[in-house]
């Protein structure tokens, strides 16, 4: 499978051929941050895509709920096979959370992925 790659503020990257597509453990990892990113409702082709964020992110937060939602999202992205390694860190002043995860992909490969959402 392959994926456009994105750029540092998240669009897809142009003008470079084949370049501009990720393979492997590159697009996976792309396609776990994509999903973390996404707010469940706003694609249109698939409604249940993404993360339910602004329910989530409510005060007080449930963060047994939310590592929950967050570990599930992953889990069920084509090409993981399972987490090894999870750690999640809240900001409350900010509402931002970093994710980072180690995981296996369908080959048996380990990565780390980290985002902020």
């Amino acid at each position: 499978m392959r994926v456009r790659r994105l750029d540092s503020q998240g669009d897809w990257t142009f003008g470079n051929g084949r370049g501009n597509y990720a393979a492997a453990s590159d697009c996976l990892a792309q396609r776990v941050k994509t999903r973390l990113r996404s707010f469940r409702g706003n694609w249109f082709l698939d409604l249940d895509h993404g993360l339910p964020w602004l329910e989530l992110m409510e005060r007080p937060a449930d963060l047994v709920h939310l590592e929950h939602e967050v570990k599930r999202c992953i889990l069920s992205t084509e090409g993981v096979s399972r987490l090894t390694a999870f750690s999640m860190a809240l900001e409350a002043d900010t509402r931002t959370l970093t994710i980072q995860v180690t995981l296996l992909d369908v080959e048996q490969q380990a990565m780390t992925v980290s985002t902020t959402v």
